[in-house]
C-alpha cells in the first residue's frame, strides 16, 4: 500500500495489478486508448504491464495498492474498468489502509482485502471460468471456521489460516461465512472477543487484563469496539454489573 501525491509520472506500466482510489482532487490516466479521469472517491485499476502516464489535475492524493497474480483469488476477472465509480468499493479500500495504518490484527486485514477483491470483482469486463464450490462443503466450512474463532484464545487467526484448516479458498469461506453467518469473519471474532471480555469483566477481571486476555491488542482497542456495541465502556459495564443492574449478555 501506498499513500501518495506526485504531481505526474510519465509513461510506464507495473509489475501487478494496482487498484487505487482517489482521496484528493483528479487523477488523469492515459492509455493507448486515450484519457481518463478518476475524481475524488473514486477508483482506477491498472493491470499489470499496462503502459500508462499520470498527470493531477490540480492537487492530488491516493492510496494506491499492488495485488500480485498469486495473490488474486480464483475466477478473478482478467479485466477491469480503468475507473470505477463504486462508493462502497471505496470505503472498503479507505477501511482496508485504516487497517494497515492501526496494524489491525492479520484476520481483520485479509477479511478487509476479500472484500475488496470481491467488489473489485464485480466490476469485472472479463472473468475466466471457475469451479463454484460446493454448498455442502462450504456449510461445514463456515461452521469449523466459527468454532475455530469462538476457541480463539487471544491468539490472532488469519483468514489464510483459517481457510487451510477448513480444507477451502480463503476467498470462498469470506463469501460463504459473511452470506451464512450474516457478519465477515473479522467482525464475528470482534464480538467473540467482546463476549469474552464481559465474561472476564462480571468476574472482577480489570479492563486493561480483559482486553488482553480476550484477545484486544489493548484496552483502547478494547474501548472502542465495547462501547460501539454495548453502549458502555469496559468499567461502566463492570460496576454496573457489580450493582447487578446489568445482567450478562
Amino acid at each position: 500500500m501506498a499513500d501518495r501525491h506526485p504531481p505526474e509520472q510519465p509513461r510506464h506500466a507495473h509489475d501487478s495489478l494496482t487498484v487505487g482510489l482517489v482521496t484528493n482532487g483528479t487523477r488523469s490516466i492515459s492509455t493507448a486508448e486515450g484519457h481518463t479521469q478518476v475524481a475524488l472517491g473514486e477508483v482506477f485499476s491498472l493491470p499489470q504491464g499496462l503502459a500508462h502516464s499520470c498527470t493531477a489535475c490540480g492537487p492530488c492524493a491516493y492510496l494506491a495498492f499492488s495485488f500480485t497474480e498469486a495473490s488474486l483469488p480464483l475466477g478473478f476477472p482478467t479485466r477491469l474498468p480503468l475507473r470505477i465509480a463504486d462508493a462502497g468499493l471505496a470505503a472498503c479500500l479507505a477501511e482496508l489502509a485504516a487497517c494497515c495504518e492501526r496494524a489491525a490484527g492479520a484476520l481483520e486485514i485479509q477479511s478487509m482485502l476479500a472484500e475488496v477483491l470481491e467488489r473489485l470483482a464485480d466490476h469485472g469486463v472479463e472473468t475466466p471460468c471457475a469451479t463454484r464450490p460446493d454448498r455442502e462443503e462450504m456449510t461445514r466450512a463456515v461452521a469449523t471456521a466459527r468454532e475455530i474463532i469462538e476457541k480463539e484464545d487471544g491468539q490472532g487467526v488469519g483468514l489464510e489460516e483459517l481457510a487451510q484448516s477448513c480444507g477451502v479458498d480463503a476467498y470462498a469461506l469470506h463469501r460463504a461465512f459473511t452470506r451464512l453467518v450474516g457478519l465477515p469473519p473479522h467482525a464475528f471474532q470482534t464480538h467473540a472477543r467482546l463476549r469474552r471480555a464481559k465474561r472476564q469483566l462480571r468476574e472482577g477481571m480489570a479492563p486493561a487484563e480483559a482486553a488482553i486476555e480476550a484477545g484486544f491488542c489493548d484496552q483502547s482497542h478494547l474501548n472502542r469496539h465495547f462501547a460501539r456495541v454495548v453502549g458502555l465502556t469496559p468499567a461502566q459495564y463492570a460496576r454496573a454489573y457489580a450493582r447487578r443492574k446489568c445482567p450478562p449478555l
